[in-house]
């Protein structure tokens, strides 16, 4: 396997990230999903009936489990996220799990927030060190994502793209490419989406992760709460010329719609996927 990959899934593998309101039906209708992506936060009481669907869901189709708390950039999550997490993997038999290249936890306590880290070589160690620690608790491969940001501070000095690199180089983490981030980040720092790319380790690219924005005035807000958008769907198209076919996640958090739209905006990436590998 390909340091990075996800297990056993095709490059041109299309699914959803699964929330709870659809757990019942997408067990009912015995989709043919070839994997799901779950929100593992969601889930850490680790028991009531909303985990006793997963555990259903997670016989009948391979999971990946995404993360918002284990906050690699601020050194990691604590003990007993981390010892939580690891249970949920084994329990669910998770073939890899994943999170951002970002701090959501701070010596306060946990932030509802992904907070960009600063592009230095100092940030290298820690998140080192935080990644080993994710990889060792649970067994499983991790994948980092990019956030979508609003701000570059002044005193960065390496591309996001060699970070990610660096980090894939030094740790074998695989990288979950969120396109509507990059697009959104290009958007708001006044660059172009595949200058960015250009830095980025795609050779790494685990999967990938589409979703929704809202603009808000100048800028583009990751909200997740509507259809990928027209520009978002061009630049995955791009992308996949420029890297080939990876496996491809619809993530939509806020303002849920029913389970067939996301089914729909899975079967729109899946057309474009196979129309890029025909030319």
């Amino acid at each position: 396997m390909i340091p990075g990959r996800l297990p056993g899934i095709e490059p041109d593998s299309v699914s959803i990230s699964l929330r709870e309101q659809h757990l019942q039906q997408v067990l009912q209708r015995r989709e043919p999903l070839p994997f799901v992506e779950v929100m593992a936060d969601n889930y850490l009481a680790l028991r009531g009936p909303h985990y006793q669907l997963l555990q259903q869901v997670a016989q009948r189709y391979p999971v990946v489990l995404h993360c918002v708390g284990l906050s690699p950039g601020s050194g990691g999550a604590d003990d007993d996220y981390l010892r939580r997490l690891g249970r949920m993997a084994s329990e669910l038999g998770a073939i890899a799990v994943s999170d951002h290249l970002s701090v959501s936890q701070l010596p306060g306590g946990r932030v509802h927030d992904l907070l960009p880290i600063r592009y230095r070589p100092e940030m290298l160690p820690p998140l080192v060190a935080a990644i080993h620690r994710i990889q060792d608790v649970t067994g499983l491969p991790f994948i980092i994502e990019n956030i979508s940001r609003y701000l570059a501070y002044a005193d960065d000095c390496l591309d996001e793209g060699e970070l990610l690199d660096e980090l894939h180089r030094r740790t074998g983490a695989g990288m979950l490419l969120d396109i509507n981030n990059l697009y959104v980040t290009a958007h708001n720092l006044g660059q172009s989406p595949m200058a960015l790319l250009r830095r980025f380790p795609l050779g790494a690219v685990a999967y990938c992760h589409l979703a929704g924005y809202q603009q808000r005035r100048h800028l583009l807000v990751d909200t997740h709460g509507s259809r990928v958008s027209e520009p978002v769907w061009q630049l995955y198209a791009q992308v996949l010329a420029a890297m080939g076919p990876r496996p491809t996640i619809i993530e939509w958090d806020n303002d849920i719609p029913p389970l067939e739209v996301l089914l729909e905006e899975a079967r729109r990436a899946e057309t474009l996927m196979q129309q890029q590998e025909a030319i």
